[in-house]
């Protein structure tokens, strides 16, 4: 009996490379926009969706950032839509074209929000959500470019030659969903601290006005609540990365990937803790304040991509048996 996913061509060169630069350009379309906010930008250019009232303002300060981005944008958001038809022409599975739509659709609003930025000057609420929209539409995309990739098609192969333990494999799915979450309620936290100007609220690091915690009249001034927030709320990420990534790092039996993403999870996470103390001791350094939120992106979507793999390997297990198969055959792969 035929399984409804044997209907699906398996993706070819051509889809492969371009879901993957499509994946990547969103990322640097995100390094650019955190190059907007660390140079403070965000309003060189004064109107929307022109520049000055010109297609191609002069290129000069801040509007090199500003229109640069709007560029960038403009090219992302194109190739997001062409990705659908690739999707749609190179047969990709239902789940994967409807992300594409998803991608698509997302990354026209983040476009919205992006104008509404600049119309009504920046508000803090409509940036953050500008920053965390912009995160949804990097993990569509890279789970995209995951599905479509050859690593996918090996991933699926494998998992009818390698054992697994289900309760084990439950456990890590779970730790990599909470890890993943907190990594995106991170990103907010810090969209919040970048769009509320609190950046350096608190001066010091690790510390906190030289305490463990502020103290009466250090709460007093402006953003220090936001920004001793998102530097606690760091510590419960990394708490729970480090879990998640060593009971992932326990399934590599289930798959050989499991370990090397375990790996660059933990690095990710140490990187990232470093970029946050080093962006306070250099006094929000535009390179460092950039490759913090890069990095942050970064961990985000490795444990999207984690919790997406250990799903699909779940998915793999515990699928049922196909009707008349022999016994011991390897269960059907779902879509």
């Amino acid at each position: 009996m035929r399984n409804a996913s044997d209907t699906v061509k398996e993706p070819g060169t051509f889809v492969r490379v371009a879901t993957r630069t499509v994946a990547v350009s969103v990322f640097l379309l995100l390094v650019a926009g955190a190059l907007v906010t660390s140079t403070g930008s965000g309003l060189a250019v004064p109107d929307w969706p022109l520049s000055y009232g010109k297609l191609m303002p002069p290129m000069v300060g801040g509007i090199l950032y500003e229109h640069g981005h709007r560029l960038i944008a403009a090219t992302v958001a194109t190739m997001v839509g062409l990705q659908i038809l690739v999707l749609g022409f190179g047969r990709t599975d239902r789940t994967t074209f409807r992300l594409g739509l998803g991608a698509f659709g997302a990354i026209l609003a983040q476009a919205v929000l992006g104008g509404m930025t600049v119309l009504f000057l920046l508000p803090p609420a409509i940036s953050s959500a500008h920053a965390g929209l912009a995160q949804i539409v990097f993990a569509l995309t890279a789970t995209i470019a995951l599905r479509t990739s050859l690593l996918w098609g090996r991933f699926t192969a494998e998992a009818s030659r390698a054992a697994a333990d289900p309760a084990g494999l439950e456990k890590a799915l779970r730790l990599a969903l909470w890890a993943a979450g907190a990594s995106y309620i991170q990103i907010l936290l810090g969209a919040i601290v970048r769009h509320t100007g609190a950046g350096l609220a608190i001066p010091d690091w690790p510390l906190s006005f030289g305490k463990l915690v502020p103290t009466g009249p250090d709460w007093a001034a402006a953003g220090v609540l936001a920004h001793f927030v998102h530097r606690t709320f760091a510590w419960v990420v990394v708490a729970l990365v480090v879990a998640a990534a060593i009971s992932l790092r326990r399934m590599r039996r289930a798959s050989s990937c499991f370990g090397p993403v375990s790996t660059i999870w933990l690095v990710l996470a140490a990187a990232q803790v470093t970029l946050g103390a080093t962006s306070v001791w250099t006094a929000k350094a535009v390179a460092i304040t950039s490759a913090h939120l890069a990095v942050g992106g970064l961990l985000w979507i490795t444990g999207v991509l984690a919790a997406v793999l250990l799903a699909r390997r779940k998915a793999l297990t515990t699928a049922p048996a196909t009707a008349g198969a022999p016994a011991g055959a390897p269960a059907p792969a779902p879509a």
